[in-house]
């Protein structure tokens, strides 16, 4: 149900091309994004915030970047490195996510920094994802610095989260950079 309501709510979001340029602008100021060697960038789907600013930057910075690419087959993601987001170079691929063609697998752990989608936020860091767990079980393998993308407009009082779920160390939207893991030490 809270699934549901928070993509109807994130659907709604006006003028989501425009949010979506103003949250890249503020993570591109971050010194967690301008010190990164490797971003983890998620590329968008459906009415998510759109990256391809802050991976286009990321690559002509000379910035490496690294794309999860999930496996249905056995429910985790990969990653794979990207050198280009020419749209013949990636493809569709499970549940509608973008890939690259040719996939150069990429260890885990490489990346110094990781980009993360969502459907709702709260101020705690705690974010609902889409129910997989791919990043909840990513976050946990893989340390880095996290940062979750969101409009505004996806905020929550307080999002449900379990032992296993991972606060994300910063949240930002078109408005705000949310210190997250600040808010939890309070």
């Amino acid at each position: 149900m809270l699934r549901r309501e928070s993509r109807r709510r994130r659907n709604a979001i006006p003028e989501r091309a425009t949010r979506s340029a103003a949250i890249c602008e503020r993570v591109a100021t971050l010194p967690a994004y301008r010190s990164a060697r490797v971003l983890h960038c998620y590329l968008p789907i459906r009415s998510e915030v759109d990256t391809r600013p802050l991976l286009l930057t990321a690559l002509a910075r000379g910035t490496g970047v690294v794309v999860p690419v999930v496996r249905p087959d056995v429910n985790e993601l990969a990653h794979s490195w990207v050198a280009s987001l020419a749209a013949e170079d990636l493809e569709v691929g499970t549940f509608g996510t973008l890939q690259p063609r040719l996939l150069q697998p990429a260890e885990v752990g490489v990346w110094d920094l990781v980009i993360v989608p969502l459907l709702a936020f709260d101020r705690a860091g705690y974010r609902l994802g889409y129910g997989k767990g791919f990043y909840d079980r990513l976050l946990t393998s893989a340390p880095a610095t996290t940062i979750g993308l969101a409009f505004a407009a996806q905020e929550a009082p307080h999002i449900p989260h379990e032992p296993h779920d991972m606060p994300l160390d910063l949240i930002v939207t078109e408005d705000e950079v949310i210190a997250a893991g600040q808010m939890r030490e309070q």
